[in-house]
């Protein structure tokens, strides 16, 4: 497989958030979804970055507030919203099913991507870093339950 460049990784986060901008029917836009969130999953795979202290980094990243994403993107997906989870796949004793919600694993994914996107305008090695460190840290796991919840809707 080629590797993803850094503009592939660029332009695989900016796949998602055209997919909140386009003006199609609700089974399009959900299939754009999951074709953007493979993609992002991808480009994960390709971001190999060292944190480097002296890259440019923004002091304060302003981002959009949780509550316009969450809106926006419950009317977006309007057929999107709670499903079943398991809370801990690692452990193969007693099961701890849980309660994701697709609307706030979108919202938080995007918040995040949003900020490496703004990160990028002032140092690209700092965007990455953001991206390998919050993927790990935080919206990783929201995108890979998404990612199953819709390919369960789907197929």
């Amino acid at each position: 497989m080629k590797p993803m460049t850094r503009q592939d990784i660029r332009e695989a986060i900016q796949s998602l958030f055209a997919v909140f901008d386009a003006e199609v029917d609700a089974p399009t836009r959900e299939h754009d979804l999951r074709l953007a969130l493979d993609r992002i999953a991808l480009a994960s795979h390709f971001v190999d970055v060292e944190f480097d202290p002296s890259a440019t980094s923004p002091d304060d990243v302003p981002s959009t507030p949780y509550e316009e994403f969450s809106k926006r993107l419950g009317q977006c997906f309007p057929g999107l919203g709670y499903y079943s989870v398991s809370l801990d796949s690692t452990d193969l004793g007693e099961e701890k099913p849980g309660v994701g919600d697709a609307i706030d694993d979108l919202a938080d994914i995007a918040r995040d991507l949003q900020e490496v996107l703004l990160r990028w305008e002032t140092s690209e090695v700092d965007a990455l870093w953001h991206f390998q460190f919050l993927f790990g840290a935080h919206w990783g796991k929201h995108l890979r339950a998404l990612q199953l919840h819709l390919h369960e809707r789907a197929f």
